[in-house]
């Protein structure tokens, strides 16, 4: 017959299975009567920890989960490697769990994962799943949030200043002499896509002749294809464009390759992330750095952090400056009417 798993105790018991983990590490933080429930589940049904359930007991399982959006997005690549090789420093193994910004995908990798141990977690993607993720954990010491901010600030994060790094940006276009700006925009749900469009309309509203196009989307380079094939087929097409992050900028790219458009002398392209690629010869993409290795590596030493700490430690919240890195994909507009021709021809 098939042996009992951590999850039909919880089940038996009618509480979580990181209630019963905390039961089986002993873990103080667990009500007499409910200690008493899944003691009396365990058994019933002669639950046996596995090997790294015992590992956990004593505090050597080391096992870390790392929640990202998009693994064809090449912020998390790069992401994922300084996590890793911070990780691997203090000998945690990290789990890359891809969950398409899909919640049913965050409870299947951490319920699955705390079956085997899981410590903590970092939590990279901008899926809405942060109570789902809170109430399997049930110890906020075990999460730590990069890539944006929580909305809890009971939780730990280090994520960049988007919006300010999204002011930077969007000034550097102003001061090329750029006005008809578009905006390539993320999810509204995605606190950095909200941060970093709303540094866009800061900067834009400084200037009183300057004209803010906004495209909502996903985080996709085809979201930038579709925004500016809108833009283009429009009477006054944008003179640049912004994307939130440098995948779409990429899509942005290979739209106006197709249309034989230059860039920049035709239109300029900017992105957000500082991913390596953007620094390719082919590309040049100007992009804002939120200097993805760093992020990674902050990630991990705050949850190690947290990890050894005592129960109600106060969270840690970082906010790392950007940085912009001008590059040849921004430059000063054409006439407005030379490039409303070009489009039409």
């Amino acid at each position: 017959m098939r042996q009992p798993t951590i999850i039909d105790v919880a089940r038996a018991a009618g509480v979580s299975v990181s209630t019963v983990s905390r039961v089986v590490r002993d873990h103080a933080d667990v009500r007499a009567e409910t200690r008493t429930l899944v003691q009396e589940a365990i058994e019933e049904l002669g639950y046996r920890p596995s090997p790294i359930a015992r590992a956990l007991v004593s505090g050597q399982s080391r096992l870390l989960a790392l929640l990202v959006s998009d693994i064809g997005n090449p912020f998390y690549p790069q992401l994922a490697k300084s996590v890793e090789h911070e990780a691997k420093r203090d000998g945690y193994t990290v789990v890359l769990c891809n969950t398409a910004d899909r919640t049913v995908e965050t409870r299947r990798y951490i319920e699955r994962l705390l079956r085997q141990g899981l410590d903590g977690v970092i939590h990279a993607s901008v899926a809405r799943d942060e109570n789902l993720l809170l109430t399997l954990l049930a110890d906020p010491r075990r999460v730590v949030f990069t890539n944006r901010r929580p909305a809890s600030e009971s939780v730990s994060y280090v994520v960049s200043d988007n919006r300010a790094g999204a002011v930077e940006l969007t000034r550097h276009l102003l001061a090329q002499g750029h006005r008809r700006i578009g905006f390539v925009a993320g999810p509204g749900y995605a606190r950095n896509a909200v941060e970093r469009l709303d540094g866009f309309r800061y900067a834009m509203a400084e200037i009183g002749s300057a004209e803010p196009l906004i495209a909502e989307g996903g985080f996709s380079a085809q979201h930038g294809g579709q925004a500016v094939t809108a833009w283009l087929a429009a009477p006054s097409p944008p003179t640049a464009v912004i994307a939130v992050n440098d995948s779409i900028a990429l899509g942005v790219l290979e739209t106006l390759a197709d249309r034989r458009l230059r860039v920049p002398e035709d239109i300029a392209v900017a992105g957000f992330d500082g991913v390596q690629l953007a620094a390719s010869p082919l590309l040049q993409l100007t992009t804002v750095d939120q200097h993805v290795d760093q992020l990674g590596r902050r990630a991990v030493r705050i949850l190690r952090r947290q990890l050894a700490a005592p129960p109600g430690a106060a969270p840690i919240h970082e906010v790392l400056p950007t940085q912009l890195l001008p590059r040849r994909s921004t430059a000063a507009p054409v006439r407005p009417d030379s490039l409303a021709s070009l489009v039409k021809d």
